[in-house]
């Protein structure tokens, strides 16, 4: 009975995104065309759930009860996605309209008021590596989880959570592109800083691990480099231990490298599914943080005029940090 009660409860959340319950999901289709005709692949619309102000659910305009009513079973196990209301209220009076979390053909996109912060990409290479290293080194999560991880391009599926709007405030689009987005505010910032500079920095620190957990980086030891910058470099040594695990199991190297596109990880010249950063990720998040107030009363920034100070340098960096081909990588022996 359970079963039947659950296959019940998937088909009428189809039927009311089908209906009404539905927006329009950024990167539609890409799933499906990367699949072949012979493929498992699920590509739909962004499913809305909207939340009232004591936190309760409803999709398709209709609540948990309406859809108990409407299906004569019971769907209380909906209930679930019921959010505290002091969060409802805390997203209101921050002007928090909804957000979105998009798995696609090109990875999980993460978008808060119609704008991204910083999300987990990927390619086919990408997943089938990091699902070779899952089983390499048995970090399995679920049964057949290197089989199941590269299908994740075939799957498109969103989900947005809409909340209440204060009132007076404007409604925000369910994506904001173009003038005066983030995206297009950073961009604009980054071809700035290199009409100035003309070619973006480079940075390539290769440090050489030997199997007591010591290292070296351009011919100096870590204690050599200690004593000339008075910092106790000492302490990035790493456990022998951890150096003949890693060794033994295959890994010769490890790569953390930023490029205008994100942060990249590669284990022994194969890359992983990387953070995104390149379309105004950052300075969004950044200016949600301080619309929330997350900034605030940290201790560290004690005055608004000290958090704006920081900010606008943070802002002012983050050009040259984004457009920087900067490359650490470790070997190990």
């Amino acid at each position: 009975m359970q079963k039947r009660v659950t296959f019940g409860a998937v088909l009428l959340i189809i039927a009311a995104l089908i209906l009404s319950g539905c927006a329009p999901r950024s990167g539609a289709g890409s799933s499906a065309m990367m699949a072949d005709s012979d493929e498992l692949f699920i590509d739909l619309p962004a499913i809305v759930i909207d939340f009232a102000s004591d936190g309760s659910p409803s999709i398709g305009g209709m609540s948990v009860e309406d859809m108990s009513a409407t299906s004569n079973m019971d769907m209380s196990a909906l209930s679930t996605l019921a959010i505290p209301a002091d969060w409802i209220h805390y997203f209101t009076a921050t002007n928090i309209q909804h957000m979105e979390v998009n798995n696609g053909a090109d990875g999980i996109s993460l978008m808060v008021n119609g704008q991204p912060i910083p999300s987990l990409m990927w390619d086919e290479g990408s997943l089938v590596a990091t699902a070779a290293i899952v089983e390499r080194f048995n970090f399995m999560v679920i049964p057949t989880f290197n089989k199941v991880l590269p299908l994740v391009q075939n799957l498109g599926i969103s989900v947005i959570l809409r909340f209440p709007v204060m009132a007076g405030a404007d409604m925000i689009p369910m994506m904001v592109e173009g003038d005066g987005s983030a995206a297009d505010m950073a961009k604009m910032a980054q071809e700035e800083f290199l009409a100035a500079v003309g070619a973006p920095p480079k940075i390539n620190l290769p440090v050489m691990y030997n199997a007591d957990g010591s290292w070296s980086l351009g011919d100096l030891t870590d204690t050599e480099w200690s004593s000339l910058t008075n910092v106790p470099l000492q302490a990035l040594r790493l456990e022998s231990g951890l150096i003949f695990a890693l060794s033994t199991a295959g890994v010769s190297s490890m790569t953390l490298a930023t490029d205008p596109t994100g942060i990249h990880i590669s284990i022994n010249g194969t890359k992983l599914p990387y953070l995104s950063w390149g379309s105004g990720e950052v300075q969004h998040m950044l200016a949600l943080s301080q619309q929330m107030g997350l900034l605030a009363g940290s201790g560290v920034m004690v005055s608004m005029a000290d958090m704006d100070a920081v900010l606008s340098m943070i802002e002012a960096l983050l050009p040259i940090i984004q457009v920087a081909d900067v490359s650490i990588s470790i070997h190990l022996p």
